[in-house]
């Protein structure tokens, strides 16, 4: 039996792979500074109550609208990377904008509009990897994936422990710009980096035998693009709740100190770290549907762990029980789902995944609702019964579209030798 192949050398060896994690590195640091922060940030700054903060989330409905121009203008234009520094400057000046708010309904039309935009161009990084990995296919291409995905969640591990403490230090308007600042430098690790214009039909290699394949079980039709994608967002909705409400709970209602609260996020990130390597060798293994179902039934048990907080004496087990559950399902949907989202539509690599990718701001959306609905009707932690049920739902609807569209289709390959 061969040695296991390393996805870092291949990493390693290729400016973009290289420049691609160590941007989503800062991006992932940066944007968790403030996001678990920000319903802090609109009740404590704005003067919103609970309910309205939750709203702030459904300004994210316009994501898969932006994600659609942009991604499809990644496409015809064939330069991913340039739709995403244009994007970086959009977020950059979005979050400016969002410290300097005065206004309550700032906020709003700054995420439908900037953070929107940033959003979808930060997804064109991933296409920019499948391109990469179509040009130059490896043995280890999922566990490739798997590492570039994995960078986010090295910047999640860092930021809700330090912008829960830096914003008890310097406040929560200098830690927006921090974020803002912070966005900009993720530009840094791909300056000179250029890629080849969007390969349509590559050699036949493994990667292009595997989109011929994916061709002939998915058709060019968006539909089942869109089906897995709204799946996602009901698996996925509650986390928007967690990001939100947790907080809010654990400071107001548990009393817990700042750096406490942070690890209490933190830790997600940290287990996801291990697990994502786990679920593409799973996946490998096994196929991507059956790491996906099991993922998608982790997340209604972890919202029922959540729900079950006020319940259980201590209070934070529960939550951190949740949140190791949570890791697994972020696991094995963020490493998996991009990679089914660009198989379904093989020939519209951009496009698939500024949409599929479009499904975090739509969970947000959906899940600050729910929350908004829930903290008034329900209260917290008891308003996480609701993703439970909507990520049941979920579950329910991954397994018939896996019945009617298997997501395995094309995922099969032979193996390659390994490159010198």
């Amino acid at each position: 039996m061969s040695p296991p192949v390393s996805a870092s050398r291949y990493i390693l060896r290729s400016r973009l792979l290289r420049g691609a994690f160590i941007s989503l590195v800062i991006s992932g640091i940066g944007i968790s500074i403030t996001i678990p922060q920000i319903t802090l940030f609109l009740v404590g700054e704005l003067h919103l109550t609970d309910a309205q903060a939750g709203l702030y989330f459904l300004t994210n409905l316009t994501a898969p609208i932006v994600g659609y121009v942009v991604g499809s203008l990644s496409d015809r234009a064939g330069s991913r990377l340039l739709v995403f520094r244009l994007s970086a400057l959009a977020g950059f000046a979005g979050w400016v904008l969002m410290a300097v708010a005065m206004q309550a309904w700032m906020p709003f039309a700054i995420n439908a509009i900037l953070l929107s935009a940033a959003g979808a161009g930060a997804a064109q990084l991933q296409a920019a990897v499948r391109d990469e990995l179509n040009r130059s296919p490896t043995p280890a291409d999922n566990e490739v994936v798997a590492v570039i995905r994995m960078a986010m969640a090295f910047g999640w591990i860092v930021g809700p422990v330090l912008g829960a403490v830096l914003g008890a230090v310097i406040g929560l308007r200098p830690l927006l710009l921090v974020t803002g600042i912070s966005v900009l430098l993720s530009l840094v690790p791909l300056i000179g980096v250029r890629t080849d214009a969007v390969v349509r039909d590559v050699t036949p290699t493994r990667s292009s035998q595997m989109n011929s394949a994916a061709r002939a079980a998915h058709p060019r039709s968006m539909l089942p693009l869109v089906v897995f994608t709204g799946i996602y967002v009901l698996i996925m909705c509650g986390e928007t709740v967690k990001l939100a409400y947790l907080p809010l709970y654990m400071d107001g209602d548990l009393r817990v100190d700042a750096g406490v609260r942070g690890a209490v996020i933190g830790l997600q990130p940290l287990v996801e770290l291990l697990l994502m390597p786990i679920a593409a060798k799973l996946a490998s293994r096994f196929g991507f549907a059956r790491v996906l179902i099991v993922g998608a039934m982790m997340a209604v048990a972890a919202h029922v762990s959540y729900a079950s907080a006020g319940f259980v004496v201590p209070h934070l087990v529960p939550l951190v029980i949740g949140q190791l559950l949570m890791a697994g399902v972020i696991a094995t949907f963020g490493v998996l789902g991009i990679t089914v989202a660009q198989r379904l539509v093989p020939t519209r690599v951009g496009m698939a995944s500024s949409v599929f990718l479009s499904a975090y701001a739509i969970n947000a959306a959906v899940g600050g609702f729910a929350g908004s609905v829930g903290s008034s009707w329900l209260g917290i932690p008891q308003l996480f019964w609701i993703p439970a049920v909507i990520a049941t739902l979920g579950v329910i609807a991954l397994v018939v579209l896996n019945a009617r569209v298997p997501l395995d289709a094309g995922t099969a390959s032979a193996s390659i030798p390994e490159q010198p």
